[in-house]
């Protein structure tokens, strides 16, 4: 048996040394050619995964950013709009209060124009009123003396008559 066993244990040996040359054959080429490559690929994806976490990241905060700037310039936007809305109330109210103090002008200027034309025509009025008056004195004048006056005569006593007659005579109550 001892031969047999050393027959055993030099194929053993043989067969051993190949196996563990075979397998570091094997272990180069798989390393050299597919666990590189794939290792390489690996980093590669893991960068480019970690470039795009990064990109996004920075864009999230540009985001952010943005807001905050819509914002600030929204309220700004808001102020602006509340700060016209109040300068067209209070130029709004200047301009009622205008109106209403030239309503009031125009309404005073009406009255005393009113005024003055009643005035003109209640002159207007005694004046008619003096000359009728005076007329009517003469005629009654005439008829007491019987006799024509003379145009010149005529004229003469009623323009006298008129300096004559007063308001006061007339009774006229303004």
């Amino acid at each position: 048996m001892s031969v047999e066993w050393e027959k055993i244990v030099r194929s053993i040996n043989w067969t051993l040394v190949f196996s563990l040359v075979n397998f570091g054959i094997l272990l180069y080429l798989l390393r050299r050619l597919l666990f590189k490559p794939a290792l390489e690929f690996l980093d590669r994806r893991k960068e480019q995964i970690a470039a795009r976490i990064e990109a996004a990241r920075q864009s999230e905060s540009q985001a952010q950013q943005l807001v905050l700037e819509r914002e600030s310039q929204l309220k700004q936007a808001r102020e602006r709009a509340e700060g016209i809305l109040e300068g067209a109330r209070s130029e709004a109210e200047v301009l009622i209060a205008q109106a209403k103090k030239a309503a009031k002008t125009d309404a005073a200027k009406i009255l005393s124009d009113g005024k003055h034309r009643l005035e003109q025509e209640r002159d207007r009025m005694i004046h008619d009123l003096r000359e009728a008056y005076a007329e009517i004195a003469i005629l009654g004048a005439e008829r007491v003396l019987d006799r024509e006056i003379r145009i010149d005569d005529h004229r003469r006593l009623l323009d006298q008559l008129l300096d004559e007659i007063s308001e006061e005579t007339l009774r006229i109550e303004a």
